[in-house]
């Protein structure tokens, strides 16, 4: 029993032990490295508050340290246990909401904070690391792109060395240099590498992940589910990604890249909306010019996924097992939009197979009725401009032709910035202003045509894209947002694209190419955007094949890997054991080289102890308080000629045991060399008694 009792009462007083100066500067170092992460992500003032109570906590520190005979600072616990609910009030203020990841996680910053103030014993300590561990880990529910994991690496190795000063006891608090600690860190780290990459590799992966991330309130850039004038222009003047995409084969031509998203077929006289069909539609017959891609959609918070004109197959997620059914993820809407069940809050990797074609029959041969409808006693010029285009002309393709040589023989121009429109927009950017973006021009010629007597609806998604040299894959930015018309000619929707005929640049050249010189055309999104471009898409290559070969090393990939290197034929547990094999292997390789290193200390010790029982047994032992240099001074006074094999005995032992790390290769084996030949030149003990007589 008390054999027992006796270890768990030196543990009990381990935990409960007061915290050094070197462990709470540690712990402060640990808790500065694991929020500047995090910090851009959050709103100014608590990214502020957080580091300012770290701050002053190590202020506390050094007050204490200046005025020894004062009493600690402390501050009282029930005033901490206020601050923290001020603070959670604070935080669901600023967010308006407290239950969701960004304010928990905000909320976790401060109270890191807050825990910092009262951590006294080495107990709070080990909660204080565990604490920062799990805030560590928030950036990357944002991002896992290799910054996020660049800027994790250093509060890794204050973490391994934190947890060093934990455990030491108080009198070897001082024997380690911060140096040091974070050298033996980063050498653990490292000799963990190999096996955390055999373990990646060979460890067997599940289908789907074992959790996930919450959907956020918070609304996201992208297209939305209405459209009116001037709503596509303003998500143009953003050049961030939508979505990248790997083909199979050569990339599509630029007037082929018609990326299809929401499609509206609801108007109020200002604004398209989305109107929901029941029923699914029909997916384009596959054919042998099809096209086979992968997309990697950015999160944007709608369900909507993205594919060329025209799907010829639903997506299939990049990890979902071999036997899963795509149509349990996404479906294809009778107008030919791909939904998924669930709104993309996380970036989302699929395979699409699309057929470039510009029209397909109805799913519905009378669905045209539900796409003529205008509202009354609005845009009355637009009505009247489509009626004159029915009664001078026969047969809906010959309306359709007169339409869009009225639009070319017009005076627009394409603008990302243009004027505002009142009660009837679509009149007056007909007839009055002729200036405006795809919006205008998608939204007004299926006006005309509905008022022609022809059924016709608005497609919004994304139209061209960049190929980035640096990976040979597209990138369609927020700045690609597009829109077009479909009308129901002939007993099939075809697309008419009215930007093509006033801006055909547009089209072929990208969105730099058609505004004017002096356009608010984003950075990345212009030809011309020079070294600053070029180094965006080196680091946007860089990101993708991160998230493609690590991020997303999913089950899939880990079996056509296994394929590759020729073991996808062995059984589980001969896998277990080939992943065995190569950690032992490893490890034994670590040993060694620990021996090597271990003997080499050996070597230097043992013979310093000769040389110091040498001279013991001369009448002469070492003084417990006596350092190298000291001892030998007093052995040169003695034995006088000998001086030189003292010095240079001791300077050769002081500077392997105390001095900095070898600088030049060779030189630590060349101090042992020296270190041996002193001491061979020392005779035995009974000449040196001798030779002192």
């Amino acid at each position: 029993m008390n054999a027992i009792s006796g270890p768990a009462r030196n543990a009990g007083r381990a935990a409960s032990a007061s915290l050094g100066v070197v462990q709470i500067r540690w712990l402060g170092a640990l808790l500065v490295c694991a929020q500047l992460p995090q910090a851009p992500h959050l709103p100014l003032w608590i990214a502020a508050f957080g580091l300012l109570l770290v701050g002053l906590r190590l202020a506390l520190l050094r007050r204490d340290r200046l005025r020894p005979d004062a009493p600690p600072a402390r501050i009282p616990s029930w005033t901490l246990v206020l601050f923290a609910i001020a603070a959670a009030l604070a935080v669901r203020a600023s967010y308006g909401y407290l239950l969701g990841r960004d304010p928990s996680v905000a909320f976790l910053f401060i109270l890191v904070g807050i825990k910092f103030l009262e951590t006294r014993t080495v107990r709070d300590g080990t909660l204080l690391v565990a604490l920062a561990s799990f805030l560590l880990v928030t950036p990357f529910f944002r991002s896992q792109s290799p910054f996020a994991a660049l800027a994790a690496l250093p509060a890794l190795l204050v973490l391994g060395a934190t947890l060093d000063a934990l455990a030491r006891t108080p009198a070897s608090r001082l024997a380690r240099t911060p140096a040091e600690a974070l050298r033996r860190t980063a050498r653990m780290t490292f000799q963990g590498i190999p096996i955390a990459a055999v373990l990646f590799v060979l460890f067997p992966r599940i289908a789907t992940p074992l959790w996930g991330v919450p959907a956020e309130a918070g609304a996201q850039s992208g297209l939305a589910d209405t459209m009116a004038p001037g709503s596509i222009s303003e998500l143009s003047l953003s050049d961030a990604v939508a979505f990248r995409v790997d083909f199979d084969g050569v990339v599509p031509l630029p007037a082929q890249r018609y990326w299809r998203g929401p499609v509206l077929g609801r108007f109020d006289g200002r604004e398209w909306s989305l109107m929901p069909r029941p029923g699914l539609g029909k997916l384009a017959p596959w054919t042998p010019t099809g096209i086979s891609y992968a997309v990697t959609l950015e999160p944007h918070g709608k369900p909507w996924l993205f594919a060329l004109d025209l799907p010829a197959s639903l997506p299939r997620p990049h990890g979902d097992a071999a036997d899963a059914r795509a149509e349990n993820y996404a479906f294809l809407t009778p107008d030919q939009q791909l939904i998924a069940h669930t709104p993309i809050t996380q970036v989302l990797r699929y395979t699409q197979l699309s057929v470039l074609r510009q029209s397909y029959l109805p799913a519905d041969p009378d669905e045209g009725r539900d796409y003529l409808r205008l509202p009354a006693r609005t845009n009355p010029r637009t009505l009247a401009l489509g009626r004159e285009l029915r009664a001078s002309n026969e047969g809906d393709r010959a309306v359709v032709d007169a339409a869009i040589a009225w639009f070319r023989a017009a005076p627009f121009v394409y603008t990302l910035t243009p004027p505002l429109l009142d009660r009837d927009p679509v009149d007056e950017f007909l007839f009055e202003t002729r200036r405006g973006f795809c919006e205008h021009y998608a939204g007004a010629f299926a006006m005309m045509m509905r008022a022609a007597g022809i059924p016709a609806r608005v497609v919004t998604g994304y139209q061209g894209g960049e190929v980035n040299p640096q990976g040979l894959y597209l990138i369609v930015r927020q700045s690609d947002a597009h829109a077009w018309t479909e009308v129901l000619v002939d007993g099939a929707w075809r697309r008419i694209d009215p930007t093509a005929v006033v801006a055909p640049s547009r089209i072929e050249l990208g969105l730099s190419r058609a505004v004017a010189a002096g356009e608010p055309v984003p950075l990345f999104a212009r030809l011309d955007g020079g070294w600053l471009k070029n180094a965006q898409l080196t680091f946007d290559a860089l990101n993708h094949a991160w998230r493609r070969h690590l991020v997303g090393f999913n089950r899939d990939r880990q079996r056509e890997l296994w394929r590759d290197l020729a073991i996808d034929r062995y059984a589980g547990w001969q896998i277990a054991a080939i992943a065995g094999a190569l950690g032992l292997a490893w490890a034994a390789i670590l040993l060694a080289a620990t021996g090597v290193a271990r003997a080499r200390r050996e070597r230097e010790q043992a013979l310093w102890h000769e040389a110091c029982k040498r001279l013991a047994s001369a009448g002469l032992p070492r003084l417990a308080h006596e350092g190298p240099i000291a001892y030998a001074a007093r052995a040169s006074r003695r034995w006088p000629q000998f001086a030189i094999a003292f010095v240079a005995i001791a300077e050769s032992y002081a500077a392997l045991r105390y001095g900095p790390p070898p600088a030049r290769p060779g030189e630590r084996e060349a101090l042992v060399a020296t270190l041996a030949r002193a001491v061979d030149v020392l005779p035995p003990p009974g000449e040196l008694r001798t030779a002192a007589a």
